[in-house]
């Protein structure tokens, strides 16, 4: 079963392994189904990843990108494009930084 990022895990994803804090003290048991309460309190102890069921994890953890409306993309990409005054679309590592940014940005989107 695969280890899923915390930043990619949501409601509805099946746990397939306990998920413990580095002390050791049971957090979630296997087979629970995450809950954003779940979540929230895997965040507030620090970890950092879970083993999840494979089944609908793929398309889970697919482009936020790939699901937003086109005109809705762009209009984020030109806001953030604004904030980043200084962006360079030559640079690399600032293209990787700023893609990282709107994807960040398409997900809590897609959450609302």
């Amino acid at each position: 079963m695969p280890k899923v990022k915390l930043e990619f895990l949501q409601a509805g994803m099946v746990v397939t392994a306990d998920v413990k804090n580095m002390d050791d003290m049971l957090l979630i048991p296997a087979g629970c189904t995450l809950t954003e309460k779940h979540i929230n309190i895997l965040q507030a102890w620090g970890v950092t990843d879970a083993q999840v069921e494979t089944a609908g994890a793929a398309e889970d953890n697919s482009d936020p990108l790939q699901r937003l409306d086109p005109g809705v993309l762009a209009e984020i990409t030109a806001e953030l494009k604004e904030k980043y005054w200084h962006f360079d679309e030559t640079n690399e590592v600032e293209v990787a930084v700023f893609n990282l940014v709107l994807r960040r940005k398409a997900r809590q989107l897609a959450g609302k």
